[in-house]
């Protein structure tokens, strides 16, 4: 098969891509100028790699279409869920026309399958395990963003015939996560020997070990009858201060984490749990590694001080 990647240098693009690799297939990935490859850097000999921007999706339409990729997993966006950039007007005039142009492309390669990834922050605010059913509603740009990518993508799959399915992530950690990240930052903090300032840790959150979402992703793409909204998630979740508390202890350093330092924010999420019925019920699907486990593997990678991520 041939595949698509984009946002392959990101945590969980970086991770699939691998993964597609191992599996035999042919992979290309779109890539920045700007992006730090080291993610992938392995396997650059075995992909083909185009560079561009979803802003400019112009200048690497003739690239895709001459790869023709049987299925297309869109990662990219650009601004992420970071705090910093969640209401910024770039949510919007940066990735919903560049994502909608990378559909229209898709149909003139004649692409049987799209992979789209949307947010568990599409939901907004709720205090029990969201079904995929459930009302969305986004509290900021980003999620609003990520929820018109996808109302349109169902809308244009359908004319287009072509299947369109959309993974709703929830929060999945393991080595190689983004730096900016809760547990990157606290597993640097505690193994450099400095205190970790946090709330009081009584958020309800839905951990998802890396290779359990890309098992999940993958088993969607080879999945015919899979489309729609899928919630990426475990369906297990624990309070953040727990899971601080389990990832200091692995780093050997209790004493450092400042459970209660800071207060929460005026809009904090104290609830993200995923009902992963539906996805469940599609693929056949069930995440096997269980938290301690998943946090044990992270912080080893962390000690050892690596930039490449686990063999497979």
């Amino acid at each position: 098969m041939k595949y698509l990647v984009t946002g392959a240098t990101g945590f969980v693009g970086s991770w699939l891509v691998r993964r597609l690799i191992a599996d035999g297939h042919s992979v290309a990935v779109m890539t920045r100028q700007s992006s730090d490859l080291w993610r992938i850097r392995p396997w650059l000999s075995s992909v083909l790699q185009i560079n561009g921007d979803l802003n400019r999706m112009n200048e690497m339409a003739a690239s895709i279409r001459s790869f023709a990729p049987e299925t297309i997993f869109h990662l990219a966006w650009t601004g992420g869920n970071s705090s910093r950039f969640l209401n910024d007007a770039a949510q919007v005039y940066a990735n919903v026309p560049g994502s909608l142009e990378l559909m229209r492309i898709a149909t003139e390669t004649g692409v049987r399958t799209f992979i789209n990834f949307g947010s568990c922050v599409e939901y907004g605010q709720y205090s029990i395990p969201v079904r995929e059913s459930d009302p969305v509603l986004p509290t900021n740009l980003y999620g609003r963003a990520k929820y018109v990518v996808e109302e349109l993508g169902m809308a244009l799959a359908s004319a287009s015939g072509f299947r369109f399915a959309s993974m709703r992530l929830f929060w999945a950690y393991g080595p190689a996560d983004d730096e900016a990240r809760l547990m990157p930052s606290l597993i640097r903090k505690m193994l450099s020997g400095q205190r970790y300032a946090m709330t009081a840790g009584e958020q309800l959150w839905d951990y998802l070990y890396i290779e359990d979402a890309i098992e999940a992703i993958v088993r969607v793409a080879n999945t015919s009858s899979a489309q729609g909204i899928f919630n990426l998630g475990s369906g297990r979740p624990e309070k953040l201060g727990t899971v601080a508390l389990q990832i200091a202890m692995l780093a050997g350093e209790q004493s450092l984490l400042g459970l209660g330092d800071i207060p929460y924010g005026a809009q904090q999420v104290m609830h993200l749990e995923a009902d992963i019925t539906r996805l469940r019920t599609a693929t056949g699907w069930e995440p096997h590694v269980d938290l301690p486990r998943g946090l044990l593997q992270t912080v080893e990678w962390y000690k050892k001080g690596s930039r490449e991520l686990p063999p497979i």
